[in-house]
């Protein structure tokens, strides 16, 4: 028998459990360059690792939601995690970039499993403000995990090697492992009937024949690419580029996560006077014309880092806004296929991240002038979209 916890206390513990992936995606920032020089690659190759933790991320999630519902969530989320313990230790003996690049598709793969199964759980167990309460403080550690995760990278990158922040992530992983099989609560009602995919593919379909969904969807995955983009380049653009040290990385890396806070709180009083769709559309083109000024600015003054940092920061930081507001909107049509169009949404935004991450490794020069051309591609595809699909009724 499982303890009966507390909401607060089941809403930290699931809150833990989703973390292990924004800890997984931004521990090691501060590390690739010195997992460049280990490996004896180029810092492109290195962030080929954030692409495919990208894609494993999403294939992890599309797979493991439906068996989740089905199977139940310890069932899943266990396997999962110990795919992510495996895949861990196979980075940290690595013997070269290659193989590092696999262990982070897998790793993100369990990861994609141990995600899905905590708002499941929510769902399960909650209702009404209760569980509003439960996604609330969910979101916040989604936010707050990424402002401390380089920080606990370059503090271990400080008194060890690079292999030692994996070593954490692999604790990490055994003790998300104790939560889902000592704390975790399983469906109060299992499902009996075989695992229909005919029913899950329709679900899928469905959602991919509204068009205005398709909007909704293609404007948030773009948007949010531009986010992804720069996870992926961050640590060659502030730490080769702009000679920004791993000591202070993290405190400029973390603006952007304060500013994505600040734009998140900004959007309750904002939305007393427009409208959800009205917001995305302000997002999206504070998004491009800070995106069209950053990419300026590598021709006017490229390692002006007074100029680099803010545009980032607001490029970055405006998903506080177009995130929640795109996800109401596409979500609107879908009262009873919330569960396959979340899916589809969340697969798109990390199989496009991971796209774009590969294209920026192969791109990769001696500037971060690749970087800043794809983010303001990426928010160009947004707005058109926006505006050529998402308005259509």
């Amino acid at each position: 028998m499982r303890p009966d916890f507390s909401p607060r206390i089941m809403a930290i513990l699931l809150a833990a459990l989703v973390a292990l992936t924004p800890f997984s995606i931004d521990t090691y920032l501060p590390a690739m360059p010195a997992m460049a020089s280990y490996f004896g690659t180029t810092i492109g190759m290195v962030e080929m690792t954030v692409g495919a933790f990208f894609m494993g991320y999403a294939m992890g999630q599309l797979v493991g939601g439906p068996l989740s519902d089905h199977y139940g969530r310890r069932r899943v989320g266990g396997p999962g995690v110990v795919i992510f313990f495996l895949a861990t230790v196979g980075i940290i003996f690595a013997p070269n970039i290659e193989s590092a690049i696999l262990g982070r598709f897998i790793q993100a793969f369990g990861g994609g499993f141990v995600t899905v199964i905590a708002p499941s759980v929510v769902r399960d167990r909650f209702t009404g403000k209760d569980a509003a309460r439960m996604f609330a403080l969910i979101g916040v550690v989604m936010m707050l995990a990424p402002l401390v995760a380089p920080a606990v990278g370059a503090v271990l990158l400080k008194f060890s090697n690079w292999q030692m922040i994996f070593v954490f992530l692999g604790c990490y992983a055994l003790i998300s492992l104790c939560i889902i099989f000592l704390c975790l609560p399983e469906r109060k009602k299992a499902l009996t009937e075989k695992l229909n995919m005919a029913k899950v593919w329709d679900g899928y379909r469905r959602v991919l024949n509204n068009r205005k969904a398709v909007g909704y969807m293609i404007t948030q995955t773009f948007s949010s690419g531009v986010m992804f983009i720069f996870l992926t380049g961050a640590a060659f653009a502030y730490i080769t580029y702009l000679g920004v040290s791993t000591d202070l990385f993290p405190f400029v890396f973390g603006a952007n996560i304060v500013t994505m806070m600040m734009f998140n709180r900004l959007n309750p009083i904002l939305l007393n006077i427009f409208s959800p769709h009205q917001l995305i559309g302000a997002g999206v083109t504070i998004q491009l014309m800070a995106s069209a000024v950053l990419w300026a600015g590598q021709f006017i003054d490229p390692h002006n880092i007074y100029m680099v940092v803010p545009m980032v920061m607001v490029a970055v930081g405006v998903s506080g806004i177009t995130m929640p507001n795109s996800f109401a909107c596409f979500l609107e049509d879908f009262e009873d296929n919330s569960g396959s169009a979340t899916a589809i949404l969340g697969t798109s935004q990390f199989v496009v991240g991971a796209i774009l991450g590969v294209v920026l490794g192969l791109l990769h020069s001696e500037n971060i002038l690749p970087m800043t051309t794809l983010m303001l591609l990426s928010s160009i595809v947004a707005v058109l979209s926006y505006r050529l699909l998402a308005n259509r009724k």
